[in-house]
């Protein structure tokens, strides 16, 4: 079998999710609280200080707040 020329190939594109800041943190304060009873910034404390019990069952929070600047306001604590 010939190899695949660049003619041969289909182009795709891949779909953009594009979230604010504020979309960000609501999405991150949900889960939190839906699968750990945790508030915002507990989860965030626990995340950073690599304390989160299981951080694979809530992957999707921990690449969200990775999304977040170093500098954002939710990593300082009230």
């Amino acid at each position: 079998m010939a190899p695949l020329g660049r003619a041969d190939m289909e182009l795709t594109s891949t779909p953009v999710l594009q979230l604010t800041r504020d979309q960000i943190v609501t999405r991150i304060e949900r889960g939190a609280k839906q699968r750990l009873k945790l508030g915002v910034h507990e989860f965030i404390a626990l995340y950073r200080a690599g304390r989160l019990e299981d951080p694979a069952a809530v992957a999707d929070l921990v690449a969200l707040a990775a999304l977040l600047n170093d500098n954002d306001a939710l990593f300082v604590r009230p």
